[in-house]
């Protein structure tokens, strides 16, 4: 048997009703909320789909519920060999390979999505049905050259990026790329240019708010975003997230990695489950479980509760 990788899932992720799962088990997101200073329990089962899309909201909701599906299942016995997180997943990925606590998780992302969404006048558009990366990279490099600023945001599966700028660049690139292939180009309802260079003064603000966070070593392999490499050192982890709010997401390098280094099966946690179709089209031979409420937990050999 292959090792196994939990994997976590970024914003958008986010559902309505989210929180009900936990509503038998309430105190662990009763206790994250007394820490932020808002009802998460209420927001994360009763909120609207607006409530839901505030990405200082979002991005809180959707780590801890992330984490405690990953900490319902390994009640059971179980742990992963590698985690991998997709974006804000990273910060869940943290929390199950012992490198923060889930308090201190939620504290971190919350103080993120504030400080991206201070970032105006930029937006994002996911682009399907185009294999060519270097064409896509020429697309946006020459549009960028000529003012404002557009970059291929994550690279999610093959046919499947996203890009990530100035709204008149992205709006601009999205033409240019169906013209050169791309089946489709979807604009995302996100309140900035995520994982570009817009979000390099957020990064600058960010870093100061990672460095009094208290990380250990991770336990087990972390498979970081920026670089798709193994890292377990808090330092490096640290530099790693700073750097992540304007660096690209290499989600399918990172799954490749896992693969080359013996994974062969992922566990995906979280509200949606949207990883587990990106991982498939990467590699069809792994098997893919998912978990999205703890009753989906207790299929997989978990306890039913939080």
């Amino acid at each position: 048997m292959g090792k196994v990788a939990w994997v976590f899932p970024g914003q958008g992720s986010q559902a309505v009703g989210m929180g009900q799962t936990f509503l038998n088990h309430p105190e662990a997101l009763q206790a994250i909320g007394r820490r932020l200073g808002f009802d998460l329990l209420e927001v994360m089962s009763s909120g609207s789909k607006e409530d839901l899309q505030e990405t200082e909201v979002a991005q809180p909701a959707i780590v801890a519920h992330a984490s405690l599906l990953a900490q319902a299942y390994a009640k059971s016995g179980a742990a992963p060999d590698v985690v991998i997180g997709h974006s804000v997943g990273e910060y869940a990925a943290l929390v199950s390979a012992g490198v923060i606590d889930l308090e201190e998780a939620t504290v971190l992302v919350r103080a993120r999505g504030q400080l991206m969404s201070e970032v105006k006048d930029g937006t994002m558009a996911a682009v399907v049905g185009m294999t060519d990366l270097q064409e896509a990279l020429h697309i946006t490099e020459k549009i960028s050259a000529s003012g404002n600023l557009v970059q291929i945001a994550n690279l999610n599966c093959p046919g499947q990026f996203v890009i990530s700028g100035h709204v008149d660049a992205v709006e601009q690139a999205g033409v240019e790329l169906k013209a050169a292939g791309a089946k489709r180009v979807l604009p995302l309802n996100v309140s900035g240019a995520f994982h570009s260079s817009y979000m390099m003064p957020a990064a600058t603000r960010f870093q100061d708010v990672l460095a009094s966070s208290p990380f250990e070593a991770a336990s087990v392999d972390m498979i970081s975003n920026v670089d798709a490499e193994v890292h377990r050192d808090p330092e490096q982890l640290k530099a790693l997230l700073t750097k992540q709010l304007y660096s690209s997401v290499r989600f399918e390098d990172c799954v490749r990695k896992a693969i080359a280094d013996g994974v062969d099966t992922f566990i995906e946690f979280g509200p949606s489950s949207p990883l587990s179709g990106l991982i498939k089209r990467i590699d069809s031979n792994v098997s893919i479980q998912k978990a999205t409420t703890l009753e989906e937990v207790a299929s997989l050999g978990g306890e039913v509760r939080a």
